[in-house]
């Protein structure tokens, strides 16, 4: 593949150049592409042969988004199925990057169904442009980033926050929340905090330079840990044991909403480990 990438309202085609194969002696060529299918014979303006060897998509008009791989399949007068000369299974072509729609589902804070994301892709591009920071240069890719981070502050911050969630059944994510006290105010659990959107966005960003969410320790470091009275953690030497990814500005972004933010005592995060 030569090209893969669909931008909308653009004449930008996704190119396959093959080897082995004469593309002009087919009598139908058919494409699967997610949940739609092409054919030569049925849909020429999308599924063109320009050479030989290089046959080119038209999917301007798609509705998938994100990555998405295709299977194309070559017919000819001695076909009975077809055969298949790219596909997922093949594993000779990349995904399709598909730089229109969007994968994510925005929790604006009245408990979406579905949410996971605080964040738009375009809040985020715009985040980053004002820090400095570098980040995926497509859309699939900086919101797989953003829905990567939603879940680390999920599965993080959960037991840590004040208050609970406001719709339990249905909320994917840690707010909207009630009973949520921060600069000395009670927060409104019809929206979402502007330091929540900013926590995912560093937790992208750090995702996006490398920081695995999911990585686990063969062997334990700390063998035990404690302040008199305020906090204490120990580990079985030799343990394998879930690292919880060391994001320190997603930690001091949160901290007023935590529950030791609000007592204003020593907490975990302050002293490293998060």
């Amino acid at each position: 593949m030569s090209q893969n990438l669909v931008i909308a309202n653009k004449d930008n085609l996704v190119v396959y150049v093959f080897a082995g194969v004469n593309l002009t002696s087919a009598t139908d060529i058919k494409v699967v592409f997610g949940a739609e299918t092409y054919t030569l014979l049925l849909n020429p303006s999308i599924v063109i042969v320009s050479s030989a060897t290089e046959l080119s998509l038209n999917l301007s008009a798609t509705a998938e988004v994100g990555k998405v791989f295709s299977t194309v399949t070559y017919i000819d007068g001695t076909s009975v199925f077809g055969t298949d000369i790219t596909s997922q299974q093949l594993g000779n072509s990349a995904q399709i990057v598909v730089s229109i729609g969007t994968q994510l589902t925005i929790e604006d804070g009245s408990g979406v169904v579905g949410a996971n994301s605080f964040v738009t892709d375009v809040e985020y591009l715009a985040f980053a442009k004002l820090k400095g920071y570098d980040v995926p240069y497509t859309q699939p890719d900086r919101e797989a980033n953003l829905a990567k981070a939603y879940d680390f502050l999920n599965f993080t911050y959960e037991s840590k926050l004040q208050g609970y969630r406001v719709k339990p059944q249905i909320q994917t994510g840690i707010m909207p929340r009630s009973y949520v006290y921060a600069y000395e105010v009670l927060i409104d659990n019809t929206t979402i905090p502007q330091d929540f959107k900013n926590a995912q966005m560093l937790a992208a960003l750090s995702i996006n330079g490398g920081v695995d969410i999911n990585a686990v320790k063969d062997t334990a470091n700390l063998a035990s840990f404690s302040v008199p009275g305020v906090y204490s953690e120990s580990y079985q030497s030799g343990a394998s044991t879930p690292t919880i990814a060391q994001m320190p500005a997603v930690s001091r972004t949160l901290r007023p909403y935590t529950n030791a933010g609000a007592s204003g005592g020593l907490y975990k995060e302050s002293m490293g480990y998060l």
